[in-house]
């Protein structure tokens, strides 16, 4: 791949553009912007952004990936499987966790703590839930679809589907970000949510995940 600073400074050239003029549509500083380009400081992934929309080019091409960024990501991203992007030759790496979601800003992040073979009953919410396994093993049900984690992997939960999970033997600590506000003040609460279709005695208690793999007593 070229230079990515000579990169830059073509594209801003070929638009008949200085320094000056780069760094009043970026909002970066025209010194920080002239050590870029004659390749004596190293990009982050906010301050490329932040140049390429400024210059209308593509981001992705100006950095190294581990899979076309096109591709739809699935439900549950193994750790392998992770995108993983590199800008330049900066030591710094990025792996997402999820696929882009426009539109829906985080409202909480929090980490959930399961204890040893602790299982949680099916729900489902509105908004997004994005998790991912910081320790141990957790098992997840969407849908009725069997997906098991271990720790470095993620998992993305849409709108209203139904889920639930149980965690292994040791338990599992899990980051999740969720677009839905659940801890509310006062002032901040809503009305309660239509309640959906009755859930005959075989579903309550049991979810979508079907017999417990392990001993219940």
């Amino acid at each position: 791949m070229e230079d990515l600073g000579a990169q830059l400074r073509a594209a801003r050239q070929g638009r008949g553009w200085t320094l000056e003029a780069l760094s009043a549509r970026s909002g970066l500083s025209t010194g920080f912007l002239s050590q870029v380009e004659r390749g004596q400081s190293t990009l982050s992934i906010v301050s490329l952004s932040a140049i390429c929309h400024a210059l209308e080019i593509p981001i992705d091409r100006l950095f190294t990936s581990s899979r076309p960024l096109g591709e739809r990501p699935p439900r549950v991203t193994l750790a392998a499987a992770q995108l993983r992007i590199q800008i330049g030759d900066s030591a710094v790496a990025y792996r997402y966790l999820s696929p882009q979601l426009p539109g829906t800003p985080i409202a909480e992040l929090l980490i959930a703590e399961f204890p040893p073979n602790a299982h949680q009953e099916a729900t489902a919410h509105e908004g997004e839930e994005l998790g991912f396994v910081l320790e141990g093993t957790l098992t997840l049900w969407v849908e009725g679809e069997e997906h098991a984690l271990a720790a470095g992997d993620s998992y993305r939960v849409a709108s209203r589907e139904e889920h639930e999970y149980e965690a292994g033997r040791f338990g599992a600590r899990i980051l999740m970000a969720v677009t839905q506000r659940f801890i509310e003040s006062v002032g901040q609460r809503r009305r309660p949510a239509a309640a959906g279709p009755k859930k005959t005695e075989a579903e309550v208690g049991r979810g979508r995940r079907g017999p417990r793999r392990h001993d219940e007593d």
